[in-house]
């Protein structure tokens, strides 16, 4: 077979812009720092993704799985490429350098020295690749207490903050339909890292160890929180401007005496349309006067015009009980329309199940093609040239393209691969 054809059973289609093509990622990771390789495959990028013979990566039994596949590998592996590779192994670990001497990026997506325990970390990796950009995303980090602490998905939320526990019958449990933060950000994070690493590597040929932790960015996302709560708690003597700036920012209740100022605002707040709460965002004073003019009661704005910005009018319950009336006329769908004609901040707000009924929702084309991803799932956000970028292959099979990369990226004759399936370095061959 010609090494193009090959070639062809593992990379994705072509689209009108990839911005990442011909750069080549080495991924071995589990569970959600799969993502990192998933962004990097959604623009273009090659994603060989290298799992332990056998099950391969754990994430492929996460939660129900649908057809043999679990949904978060079907997501986070879409766009990529799959080998097994024994990297205990001697010869498993010869291989593994050979595939980082022809790439760009190695991401190690476990815990903290997982690949230099296999005598495959960074600095061991140099001596092939001395520009290599070398990734670790991990949950807690590569130094630190919590360094080999076993943790995932909900475990950088509750350490950061963002997902409080809540008392049910009389017990304590965890949050109820809580979006996973940490877990979702600290992939983002990475990838962000590596496009900035691998471009300094191809101007000044210099390598870099890229360092994200999911917990870390967790807290980063909690950071307005963390700042007020530690400054309050320092014990110096208390900066006041800045407490109420992180307090502003932090959208937190006040000090013990005051009242939560999220429930006192009137401005910034949710009201109950015909079918369900809607937004009102009119803390500034052309959105303000522009609401009052658009419902026919300028004599609100007349009686409470408000300072230019940033105004919640908090704590205004005469204001409040009059636009409670007002937002109960009409349904969220008339609101937005009336935002959007007049020029008023606002927004439906949904609850679960509601979203993706929005006709904004379906005017942005944000599903994936199912035949193509083998489930439905939600497409990312970045768009190049007006288009969606995602990888236009599903998520691979563990293991299903091992000869193909061996043959095709390294040049692997049939001797050599039957010597490392003798060796046990790869799987035998699917029937």
């Amino acid at each position: 077979m010609q090494v193009d054809a090959v070639r062809g059973l593992f990379e994705s289609p072509p689209m009108k812009s990839r911005p990442l093509t011909g750069l080549r990622v080495i991924e071995v990771a589990m569970f959600a720092p799969d993502a990192t390789g998933m962004h990097l495959a959604d623009l273009g990028a090659e994603v060989l993704k290298v799992e332990e013979p056998g099950l391969g990566d754990p994430a492929r039994l996460l939660g129900v799985p649908y057809r043999g596949e679990s949904s978060a590998t079907r997501r986070w592996n879409r766009g990529k490429s799959s080998l097994m590779l024994d990297l205990r192994s001697q010869e498993g670990q010869a291989v593994f350098r050979d595939l980082v001497r022809e790439a760009d990026v190695v991401v190690e997506g476990m815990r903290a020295g997982a690949l230099e325990r296999r005598g495959l970390g960074y600095a061991a990796l140099l001596e092939v690749n001395p520009r290599l950009v070398f990734a670790s995303v991990s949950g807690w980090g590569q130094a630190g207490p919590y360094r080999s602490l076993g943790s995932h998905g909900l475990a950088f939320d509750a350490f950061a903050g963002l997902a409080p526990p809540r008392t049910v019958a009389g017990r304590t449990s965890r949050p109820l339909g809580h979006v996973w933060q940490g877990l979702e950000a600290g992939p983002l994070y990475a990838a962000l890292g590596i496009l900035a690493a691998v471009l300094r590597a191809r101007a000044t040929g210099d390598p870099c160890h890229v360092e994200v932790s999911q917990a870390d960015a967790a807290a980063t996302w909690n950071g307005w929180r963390i700042a007020h709560d530690a400054l309050a708690a320092s014990g110096v003597p208390a900066d006041d401007e800045a407490l109420a700036a992180l307090e502003s920012a932090a959208e937190l209740s006040g000090r013990a005496d005051e009242i939560d100022l999220t429930a006192r605002d009137v401005r910034y707040q949710y009201y109950d349309a015909i079918d369900g709460p809607v937004l009102l965002m009119a803390t500034e004073t052309r959105f303000w006067k522009s609401f009052c003019e658009a419902v026919g009661r300028s004599d609100l704005f007349e009686r409470w015009p408000g300072r230019p910005h940033a105004d919640h009018d908090y704590g205004n319950d005469a204001l409040r009980r009059e636009l409670e009336d007002i937002f109960a006329t009409r349904t969220r769908a008339d609101w937005v329309r009336l935002f959007i004609e007049h020029d008023i901040a606002g927004a439906p707000v949904y609850r679960d199940g509601e979203t993706h009924s929005d006709p904004h929702f379906a005017a942005r084309g944000l599903w994936l093609d199912e035949q193509v991803h083998g489930l439905r799932l939600v497409a990312p956000p970045i768009r190049i040239d007006g288009e969606i970028a995602v990888a236009e292959r599903c998520s691979p099979v563990a293991g299903g393209q091992t000869e193909q990369v061996l043959r095709s990226l390294l040049g692997y004759d049939d001797e050599r691969i039957e010597q490392l399936r003798s060796a046990g370095a790869i799987p035998e061959r699917r029937p």
